[in-house]
C-alpha cells in the first residue's frame, strides 16, 4: 500500500525582524525538500507540497511577531501598501 501523500503546510517560525539574511530557514526548506527526494526516490508517491508560507504573514495567536515566508514583509514600515 502506497498512498498519495500532499505535504500541505510546511514552514520555520523566526523571530520577526531578525534578519534579512534568513540562512536559518533556507537551510530548513532545503533540508525538507531534500528528504522529500529522498522519499520519492525510494517510492512514496509524494504529489505536492507547500511551503508556509511564501510571505511573512500574520498569524491568528502570535499576529506579526514571528516571521513564517520565504520573503520577509517589514509591517511597521509606513510605506507599505495596505
Amino acid at each position: 500500500n502506497n498512498p498519495p501523500i500532499y505535504i500541505l503546510e510546511n514552514g520555520n517560525a523566526m523571530k520577526h525582524g531578525s534578519t534579512l539574511q534568513d540562512s536559518e530557514t533556507v537551510e530548513y526548506i532545503q533540508s525538507y525538500i531534500g528528504a522529500v527526494l529522498n522519499a520519492i526516490k525510494n517510492g512514496s508517491d509524494i504529489r505536492g507540497y507547500f511551503v508556509w508560507s511564501m510571505i511573512d504573514l500574520y498569524e491568528l495567536l502570535s499576529g506579526y511577531a514571528y516571521s513564517y515566508g520565504m520573503y520577509y514583509v517589514n509591517f511597521s514600515d509606513p510605506n507599505l501598501k495596505r
